[in-house]
């Protein structure tokens, strides 16, 4: 998938009468993640024109404006702030540590777009730390539809949690998947676009239990009512979210193949039996939040 370009500006964004919707891409990731992420953000757009990568937001051409939703993990490059006619809907934002210091020097951009809605509460502690209104709305994966009912034959399905002790009665006839994608000679990003969405489409009809360390393989799930079992730091704010909305975080420090696990298992019994997360009151809420932000920047056209 090639980023359309959509040629050289000949008047100025608050000029332009034409809106386009853009979805984000996220070429030089290897995490199926991010474009989990993108779907979930490019579902509540009402159409996508042209597709962008997350790495190259500072190369948007005009004439017309174009609107994005800024849900996900900023970023690799330092190709920051966006162009002036990218129009981003800041809900479930996320700031890389090792990237607060390039936000910081541009803490100017973000203020245009208050309040910024982030994906966990360190990202909104910091940007509120730099004067910038920001608030927890979470992420947009947690708006994916919910599946009608769990299937009749379903799979416990692994998600790189190959270091994590699982009792043998859970991981028989387990199906093990991973969230790392590699790419070939001549693969384009379109391809990996479609996997996630097959990814995501495999896990609402086959699971009948997630088992993850990976933050968005955890979240769509539970957006779905699929039991997660999800193992990652209890202590990391990238992850909190989980806790957030009522999942639990087993620490995967105590609980990996080696005597620790063993350990653990008695200080942090996991009940690998869970019941589905009833998140619909949070999911309406994010829903709203994402449509009244798209409808405000399309009303100011």
């Amino acid at each position: 998938m090639r980023v359309k370009g959509i040629g050289f500006a000949t008047k100025r964004p608050d000029e332009c009468d034409t809106m386009k919707f853009a979805q984000m891409v996220c070429a030089v990731s290897q995490n199926i993640g991010d474009d989990i992420q993108s779907i979930a953000a490019a579902n509540r757009l009402p159409r996508v024109d042209l597709y962008l990568d997350r790495e190259q937001l500072d190369a948007v051409q005009g004439p017309d404006p174009v609107l994005m939703v800024m849900n996900g993990w900023f970023m690799h490059s330092d190709r920051w702030p966006p162009s002036q006619f990218l129009r981003p809907i800041f809900v479930g934002f996320h700031v890389a540590p090792n990237k607060r210091k390039l936000i910081a020097a541009h803490a100017q951009y973000l203020r245009r777009y208050e309040p910024i809605g982030t994906r966990d509460k360190g990202t909104a502690d910091f940007l509120n730390g730099l004067g910038i209104r920001a608030g927890v709305t979470y992420c947009l994966t947690l708006t994916l539809p919910s599946r009608p009912k769990a299937p009749a034959n379903g799979k416990v399905i692994i998600v790189d949690a190959g270091e994590i002790k699982i009792p043998s009665t859970v991981r028989r006839n387990a199906v093990k998947l991973t969230n790392e994608f590699f790419f070939f000679p001549g693969l384009r990003e379109a391809t990996k676009l479609q996997y996630a969405r097959e990814l995501i489409e495999f896990y609402r009809d086959t699971a009948s239990l997630i088992i993850t360390t990976r933050l968005h393989c955890a979240l769509p799930c539970v957006a779905m009512g699929i039991p997660v079992v999800f193992f990652g730091d209890p202590a990391d704010y990238r992850t909190s979210i989980v806790r957030d909305i009522g999942g639990t975080i087993y620490d995967k420090r105590i609980h990996g193949k080696n005597v620790l696990g063993r350990i653990g298992q008695a200080i942090d019994p996991i009940d690998w039996s869970p019941l589905p997360l009833d998140i619909t009151a949070l999911k309406e809420r994010l829903l709203q939040e994402v449509s009244t932000r798209i409808e405000a920047v399309e009303a100011s056209r």
